[in-house]
């Protein structure tokens, strides 16, 4: 008979990786789609327009912090699941 806490937390896992890779769709692929609309937005500080800082440096920085939100919440699952990894 299959541990229900392990099936839990396997399904807990999947619904965190399946949120994580639509978000990352939504940041590396939807939102370049619309750096040429985005470009008719100037920035007046500094002098950039919206679309380019978006492709060259927010993308980026929201991927890094995805990457770090990801791990944050997969390290809560495990403590919930009493899931210990041995290297830490």
């Amino acid at each position: 008979m299959p541990d229900p806490n392990i099936e839990t937390y396997w399904h807990r896992t999947r619904q965190l990786m399946f949120v994580t890779l639509g978000l990352w769709l939504l940041l590396a692929v939807v939102v370049p789609l619309f750096v040429l609309a985005l470009n008719r937005i100037i920035i007046p500080y500094l002098d950039l327009p919206l679309g380019f800082l978006l492709a060259a440096q927010g993308t980026l920085l929201a991927l890094v912090a995805l990457l770090f939100w990801f791990a944050r919440r997969q390290e809560r699952i495990d403590r919930d699941h009493f899931i210990i990894d041995d290297d830490a």
